[in-house]
């Protein structure tokens, strides 16, 4: 999708769609406040196409925020049709989430109308809007970008075309250039992931998954390393290789690094959960809790993703990406619960459950990212139905001890659309995961399933500042589409972890 920003008159916009925003006190007056004297408004609209007011009239259009009504089709040669679509948000009332989500709703809008007048080429003016500000001009095209998704690699018959293919918003300031790049760099990688995620499971196996891996790192001049069964069996990486030992797949671990060419100023690890898919093994789900599990690599798919945009923004910081990949599957060499398995830091884990693998997984490989040394760990992972129980499908837990990295991670949600909420991680619950054979207990008691998980994790990052980003509830969508969120893998972490990154 190309983006472009001009100066346009009425007369001069020609493309197969035409969207002006507007505003209940543009309806009402010519002399309504705009933001960008450029842009023109529904009643300049007015003045050139005689009649568009009371068209709008007739279909009791009053400019609500995001309603929106057909002012014009077939009827003028500079465009197929023209659609005025209402914002009547004040925004100095609304937080700054609300706020850039707003804007990300309207830049669905856009696309979702440009899908339905299968428009190749679409115009936007927006006088009321700030574009001014990069934070509104990321948002609004990371709901174009977002909104245009769709994942049909498995359909007999594919749209012929992708709608919109350019975007040209009218304005006599300068769009934020910078704010472009960035958003197309970071919906890219939500993109990346959310085909990752939505792949089934038999098309994206741990070794395939490594393969996308190199792919990706050679097409984003990032290093890679694979780190297979013989490798990780030399590196004592027990807890990841008694996870697969049920799958004829073998684990895997793979390390993506991004090193700037200037001089870094700090060394952040990601690590993501990757069970391409989970049966629970001898712990097994019901049918119905296995239905959507090849989303159980969603944490994996975060990291890809956020690393493929890091790669392309260039920010003066190291990134590392840990992706610890397996099948949880059953055979007569699987984990049994009950047996010990010993981790990368020595550590001996009885595992109780083998429907709690990905704990295992990560807990090698945050050893391998403290090992390797750096100044910060974030590891992303749909790990526990409890944290759903606490917080919905919207929300994902945040667990760190760090505050001013708990901080600087709820903000980089905030400003990407994805709620994160700190939870604790007090001391006395790692009682639960005391065992009578072993170091570790893999899992807890009945209660407070989600903290135990994360006191589990923090065993195996000693020294290291580290956050758990447990995203459990908003990692896969099971509904309906909600404006730029479409059914299937949502991408969830991406944009949160390349602001964080960034804004180092």
């Amino acid at each position: 999708m190309r983006i472009t920003t001009k100066k346009l008159s009425v007369a001069a916009s020609k493309a197969d769609l035409l969207i002006i925003v507007t505003t209940p006190k543009e309806m009402e007056s010519s002399k309504a406040p705009r933001n960008d004297a450029a842009a023109f408004s529904i009643r300049d609209f007015e003045r050139t196409y005689p009649g568009t007011l009371r068209i709008l009239k007739k279909t009791a259009f009053k400019a609500d925020s995001m309603s929106s009504a057909l002012v014009s089709i077939g009827t003028q040669k500079n465009f197929l049709a023209a659609i005025a679509i209402g914002w009547n948000y004040d925004e100095k009332k609304l937080d700054d989430f609300t706020s850039f989500e707003r804007y990300r709703m309207l830049g669905n809008a856009v696309v979702t109308k440009a899908q339905e007048y299968k428009a190749r080429s679409v115009i936007i003016s927006a006088p009321a809007l700030d574009f001014k500000n990069k934070e509104n001009a990321e948002a609004f095209i990371e709901g174009l970008a977002l909104g245009s998704y769709s994942f049909k690699r498995y359909k007999k018959t594919k749209s012929t075309g992708k709608y919109p293919a350019s975007i040209t918003i009218v304005s006599g300031k300068r769009f934020p250039a910078e704010a472009s790049r960035r958003a197309l760099a970071m919906t890219s990688g939500t993109l990346l992931a959310r085909d990752l995620v939505n792949t089934p499971a038999a098309d994206l196996t741990p070794r395939i998954f490594s393969r996308i891996c190199r792919q990706i790192a050679r097409k984003s001049s990032l290093r890679c390393t694979v780190y297979d069964q013989n490798r990780l069996k030399k590196m004592k990486a027990g807890a990841l290789l008694s996870v697969a030992k049920g799958s004829k797949e073998p684990a895997m671990l793979v390390k993506l690094v991004y090193r700037p060419r200037s001089k870094v100023r700090k060394t952040v690890s990601l690590v993501g959960k990757g069970i391409t898919f989970d049966t629970g093994g001898y712990s097994l789900k019901p049918g119905s809790g296995m239905q959507t599990m090849k989303c159980d690599m969603s944490g994996a798919a975060a990291v890809v993703g956020a690393m493929q945009a890091i790669a392309r923004l260039k920010p003066a910081v190291e990134v590392r990406g840990y992706i610890a990949l397996a099948e949880n599957m059953v055979n007569g060499n699987a984990t049994r619960p009950g047996d010990i398995v010993k981790a990368m830091n020595g550590k001996t884990i009885e595992v109780l459950n083998t429907d709690a693998e990905g704990r295992l997984v990560l807990a090698d490989a945050l050893c391998l990212a403290e090992r390797d040394k750096c100044d910060v760990i974030i590891d992303l992972a749909t790990l526990t139905g409890a944290c759903m129980v606490a917080l919905g499908t919207d929300y994902s837990g945040l667990f760190t001890k760090d505050d001013r990295l708990a901080e600087k991670l709820i903000r980089a949600g905030t400003l990407s659309g994805e709620h994160l909420w700190r939870m604790p991680l007090p001391a006395r619950y790692a009682k639960q995961l005391k065992s009578t054979v072993a170091d570790l207990k893999n899992i807890g008691g009945r209660w407070g399933g989600a903290i135990t998980a994360a006191l589990f994790l923090k065993e195996f990052v000693t020294k290291t500042p580290w956050a758990h980003l447990d995203i459990a509830g908003p990692a896969f969508n099971e509904g309906s589409r909600q404006h730029y969120i479409h059914p299937g893998g949502v991408g969830f972490g991406v944009r949160t972890l390349v602001r964080y990154v960034t804004g180092l």
